[in-house]
């Protein structure tokens, strides 16, 4: 099943409600020439709720172009990458008025690449973006990380939302839907993964 969210109405719960409103936001500072404002967005809490596409679909309201978007694991942000960010923040995107980068399990960041990350947020002109997402409570962060950022806590959809949500999508009965729902835990990436399986055998 390749099915990746497009737009808010693609998620569910939680997810969809944030989605709405951080890319109307993201509408409102893209429609400003020259930019006139910088964008510190961070999406937390359990795995498979959509945290990624929420700011996946915000960097693509703020920037129209997958060119001026940059997407890392926090593994990969060490302290001589984020050197690097700094270096550069005097110059923006050629396909774009934003330059957007995304991080992934801001958490896995080292404390030490953390830590400058505060000088490059406190830094960040207009027209850039950093958007992350993390699997762990905020509390987990350090108390400066937190503050530098919106934070927003993305929770599970509730088994019968995503049952119904299984359901009106893919040839699937409501019972089935309502036990994949159950199965997952309010993990949709999970549900959709069990979903997919009993489509396959289905068609066999």
């Amino acid at each position: 099943m390749n099915w990746k969210p497009r737009s808010p109405d693609d998620l569910i719960g939680q997810a969809a409600r944030v989605a709405k409103a951080q890319v109307t936001k993201a509408k409102r500072l893209a429609a400003a020439d020259p930019p006139t404002a910088s964008m510190k967005l961070l999406l937390y809490g359990p795995p498979g709720v959509g945290k990624t596409s929420v700011v996946e679909m915000v960097a693509r309201e703020l920037t129209g172009s997958p060119l001026a978007v940059e997407e890392f694991n926090g593994r990969e942000v060490t302290v001589e990458v984020v050197r690097d960010w700094m270096k550069g923040l005097a110059y923006g995107s050629l396909f774009s008025r934003w330059h957007v980068r995304i991080v992934n399990e801001l958490d896995r960041c080292s404390r030490e690449a953390q830590d400058l990350l505060l000088t490059y947020l406190d830094r960040l002109p207009s027209g850039r973006a950093l958007l992350g997402t993390s699997n762990l409570q905020l509390d987990l962060l350090t108390e400066r990380f937190q503050t530098r950022f919106q934070s927003v806590k993305l929770l599970p959809p509730a088994t019968e939302e995503l049952a119904a949500f299984l359901a009106s999508r893919w040839p699937v009965p409501r019972q089935t839907a309502l036990q994949i729902a159950v199965g997952s835990g309010g993990c949709v990436r999970a549900a959709l993964a069990d979903l997919e399986s009993w489509l396959d055998c289905r068609a066999e």
